[in-house]
């Protein structure tokens, strides 16, 4: 056997047959490079294969993005329910749901409802409302208070993001935002001078002040104690 076939052989070996993957690979790797701006070239380049090797499992970019999407929530530890009183639990939800976002921004940028729908939402709010549920609360009560711990989530998992981007570069937002304030005309600012503290508390001190007036609110609207919302 001549080189040149022998070579032209080991090539066909190497190249000629598409490279096997699961499932679990292609989402890992979606998750991995984020779904913002995520196309099926450049998955494929990430994972070595070609174009025409993931729409044998995906027929489209949409399908791609919804199934990696709900993947990711494999990672999410949903708050166990243990007896817990409500607001222990919806706050539970909260550092969830937050942690997931802030972990995979391109879930807080992405065109979440055209790239994959609404799947995980759903997933996650279903468990919830049988949660708070078995507490008396109506799946419409419920379903409001999901609907707050959704949104605290969804603004605390932004203002994480955007301290971390500060820690990498060695500073604080508060650090930050309190050196640009100082170069302004204080005169100019006298009430924002005087509330500046709360404007650099950080994400976690943000959400704690939202979720405490809104709980004790909703606790007195429900005849119950507010002083055990902690």
């Amino acid at each position: 056997m001549s080189s040149s076939t022998a070579k032209k052989q080991a090539k066909q070996t190497t190249y000629g047959r598409p490279r096997l993957l699961s499932h679990e690979e292609i989402l890992e790797g979606a998750v991995e490079l984020g779904l913002e701006g995520l196309t099926m070239k450049k998955l494929a380049t990430y994972l070595n294969v070609g174009t025409a090797t993931l729409y044998q499992y995906f027929d489209s970019r949409k399908a791609l993005m919804r199934a990696a999407a709900v993947y990711s929530l494999s990672d999410v530890p949903l708050p166990e329910d243990t007896g817990q009183h409500w607001s222990v639990l919806a706050r539970d939800y909260v550092e969830s749901i937050k942690t997931l976002l802030a972990e995979n921004p391109s879930f807080i940028y992405s065109h979440q409802h055209s790239d994959y729908g609404f799947e995980v939402h759903f997933r996650l709010i279903e468990p919830f409302l049988e949660a708070m549920n078995q507490r008396d609360f109506e799946p419409e009560a419920a379903m409001e208070v999901f609907n707050l711990i959704g949104m605290a989530a969804f603004g605390g998992a932004v203002e994480t993001v955007r301290q971390r981007e500060f820690e990498y570069q060695d500073e604080t937002m508060a650090i930050v935002a309190r050196r640009q304030f100082d170069r302004l005309d204080a005169d100019k600012f006298p009430l924002l001078g005087q509330a500046f503290g709360v404007f650099t508390q950080t994400p976690e001190e943000k959400v704690e002040g939202l979720l405490s007036k809104a709980f004790k609110s909703i606790a007195r609207e429900r005849g119950e104690d507010e002083s055990e919302i902690i």
